[in-house]
């Protein structure tokens, strides 16, 4: 390979990587009828850390959990699973039983057990 090939190859990589770097995060809102100021936190805290998630914004009065995410590394379904894996409501899905369990009273107060 000569000096013009690969000069050529590598600025059209690093010009993909970069393309790919400054990708616009999707912005998702998941419905949840479980969740109150006292777990406000612990929620956001949890999903934080799962992989491509940006930002996570939870609103205790609309029950809504607004997630920014990279399309490039999860989808809107993984992250359902995740809430509903440690205890909370996601849309359609429903909390896992012995997780809802662990829940402080406050947000077992307006959930529904799901049988």
């Amino acid at each position: 390979m000569n000096r013009k090939d690969f000069i050529s190859t590598l600025t059209f990589s690093l010009s993909s990587i970069c393309a790919s770097a400054f990708e616009k995060p999707v912005a998702s809102v998941v419905h949840t009828n479980r969740v109150c100021e006292k777990c406000k936190y612990n929620l956001g805290r949890n999903i934080v850390f799962e992989k491509g998630v940006r930002d996570v914004v939870v609103d205790v009065e609309k029950k809504l959990i607004t997630i920014k995410y990279d399309s490039s590394k999860t989808n809107l379904a993984n992250l359902k699973k995740y809430i509903v894996s440690i205890g909370f409501d996601a849309d359609e899905l429903k909390a896992d039983i012995y997780k809802r369990e662990r829940l402080r009273d406050c947000c077992l107060m307006d959930s529904t057990i799901c049988k």
